[in-house]
C-alpha cells in the first residue's frame, strides 16, 4: 500500500506538469505519468498469479525511463531547431472537409452493412458479443474490418473540424454534429472499449493543443475529468454487458454478477460485489508482469531478432504469397495462455533483451519529440491529429506496441491524407 500511494502522489506530480508547467502537453510527461500509476497499482498484487517484482526487473525499468528521457531531451532540442514555425492560424477548408467527412461516413456504413450482411449480426446484437468480435476479426480482418471501424478516425477528424472551422451554416453543423454521434452509435455495436476510447482521447487532445494558448484552468480541469470519467466508465460497462450476455449460462443461478468469469480466471482476491474494478485492475498489473516474466523467459540466445516487431507486416505481405515471420512470444509459457499482451517494451526485449530496450528508449524519445515539437510549432490539421493520435498510443503504452497493429500504419496514412485535404485550397 505504501509504494501504491508513493507513486500514485508522483504520477499526480507529472500528470500536473503535463497540464500546467509553462511547456505544457509534454508527451514524454504523460508517458511517464501513466506508468508510475501503473506501477503503483501493480504493487497491490491483489492476485497469487502476480509475483513478487524482481531487483532487475526494477532497474530494467528505471534504465530504460533514464535514457527515454535522455533520448527525448537531446531530440526535443535537435526538432525544435529543424523545424520552422509558423505564425498562421489552423484553418480548414470548408468544402473540403464536407466531402471528406461524408466520403469517410459512407465508407463506414457500406463495410457495416458487408458484415452485418456476412454474419446476420453484429457483437453487441449476438448471444456471444465478447466472441463474436474477435469471429469477425478473424474472418474479415483487413479492408473491410478497418472500413467498419472507421469513426475511429473519422470522430476525431470531425471534430477537429468543428473546433478549427468557422460555421456559420446551421445545417453543416448540424450534420458535423449527427457525424460524431453517429460514429459513436456504429462503434458500439463491437462492444469494444478501444475503439471507441481512441475517437473520446483524441477528440480530448485535439482540443488541448489547439485551444493550448487560451485554456485556462477550470477548463482544462472540466474536461479533463470529464473524459476521465467517460474513459472509466466504458472500461468497466462495456466488458460488464459483453460478458454478462456471453458467460450468462457458465455459473448457476446463484452467481449472475457479469465479472464472475473474469474475477474467476484471474484469481484477484477481492469480494465478487467488486468485481467490476478487474478490468480497471488487471488491464496494467497483468501486462507489468507478463513483462516482467518475458524478461526472465526470453535470455541470450532465444531473441529473435527482430521477427517479433516484423510480424506486423505478415498480412501485407501475405496478400503477395510472400510468408515474412509468424513469430508469437510463448504466451502460455510466459504468463497466461489467454493473457497475450505486455506493454509496448516487450516486443523490444523478445527481439533484442536489454539492446532492444535500448533502441526503445531512443526511438519513443526520438518520437514523441518529434510530434510535440511538430504540433506545437506547425499550425496545421495533420499536426494535431499526429498529436491526438501520439497522445492514445503513449496511454496504452502500458499495454501494448501499437506499432504491432496493422491498423496504425493505416492509420498514419489516413491521418496524412485527410489532414492534407482538410486544408486543401
Amino acid at each position: 500500500m505504501t509504494l501504491l500511494i508513493v507513486f500514485t502522489i508522483l504520477g499526480l506530480i507529472v500528470l500536473w506538469s503535463f497540464f500546467f508547467s509553462k511547456k505544457k502537453y509534454v508527451l514524454a510527461r504523460l508517458l511517464l505519468a501513466i506508468w508510475l500509476f501503473s506501477i503503483g497499482l501493480a504493487q497491490l498484487r491483489l492476485s497469487p498469479l502476480e509475483d513478487v517484482w524482481t531487483m532487475s526487473f526494477w532497474g530494467l525499468l528505471a534504465f530504460f525511463f533514464v535514457l527515454f528521457f535522455i533520448s527525448h531531451r537531446y531530440f526535443l532540442k535537435y526538432f525544435k531547431k529543424k523545424i520552422k514555425g509558423n505564425r498562421n492560424d489552423i484553418k480548414t477548408n470548408g468544402k473540403w472537409s464536407f466531402w471528406v467527412l461524408l466520403t469517410m461516413t459512407v465508407f463506414s456504413v457500406i463495410a457495416n452493412l458487408y458484415i452485418y450482411s456476412r454474419f446476420g449480426t453484429l457483437p453487441i446484437l449476438s448471444t456471444i458479443p465478447d466472441k463474436m468480435r474477435f469471429i469477425i476479426n478473424d474472418e474479415v480482418f483487413g479492408v473491410w474490418e478497418y472500413l467498419a471501424l472507421l469513426p475511429r478516425i473519422y470522430i476525431p477528424v470531425t471534430f477537429v473540424v468543428l473546433l478549427l472551422s468557422k460555421i456559420e451554416s446551421r445545417v453543416y453543423k448540424l450534420f458535423i454534429w449527427l457525424n460524431i454521434l453517429f460514429g459513436f452509435v456504429i462503434l458500439s455495436f463491437y462492444a469494444s472499449r478501444l475503439i471507441i476510447i481512441i475517437a473520446l482521447l483524441m477528440c480530448f487532445f485535439a482540443y488541448l493543443i489547439i485551444r493550448r494558448k487560451e485554456i485556462n484552468f477550470t477548463k482544462t480541469i472540466l474536461s479533463g475529468l470529464t473524459v476521465a470519467i467517460a474513459v472509466l466508465a466504458i472500461s468497466v460497462a462495456i466488458p460488464m454487458f459483453r460478458q454478462s450476455i456471453t458467460y450468462r449460462d457458465y455459473y448457476g443461478a446463484d452467481r449472475k454478477d457479469a465479472f464472475n468469469y473474469i474475477l474467476d480466471i484471474s484469481k484477484l482476491n477481492i469480494p465478487e460485489k467488486y468485481g467490476w474494478i478487474t478490468p480497471l485492475y488487471i488491464a496494467p498489473t497483468f501486462n507489468l508482469q507478463t513483462l516482467m516474466k518475458s524478461t526472465e523467459y526470453y535470455k541470450i540466445g532465444d531473441y529473435e531478432l527482430g521477427q517479433y516487431n516484423l510480424s506486423v507486416f505478415s498480412s501485407a505481405f501475405r496478400i503477395v504469397g510472400v510468408e515474412l515471420t509468424d513469430v508469437e512470444p510463448q504466451w502460455k509459457q510466459i504468463f497466461l495462455p489467454w493473457w497475450i499482451t505486455a506493454t509496448f517494451l516487450q516486443s523490444y526485449w523478445v527481439d533484442y533483451g536489454i539492446v532492444g530496450i535500448v533502441i526503445a528508449a531512443i526511438f519513443w524519445g526520438a518520437l514523441l519529440a518529434g510530434i510535440y515539437a511538430w504540433a506545437i510549432k506547425r499550425s496545421s490539421a495533420i499536426a494535431v491529429l499526429m498529436f491526438a493520435y501520439f497522445s492514445f498510443v503513449v496511454i496504452m503504452s502500458v499495454y501494448t506496441n501499437y506499432f504491432l497493429r496493422p491498423e496504425l500504419f493505416l492509420d498514419l496514412i489516413l491521418i496524412s491524407v485527410v489532414g492534407w485535404m482538410l486544408q486543401k485550397k
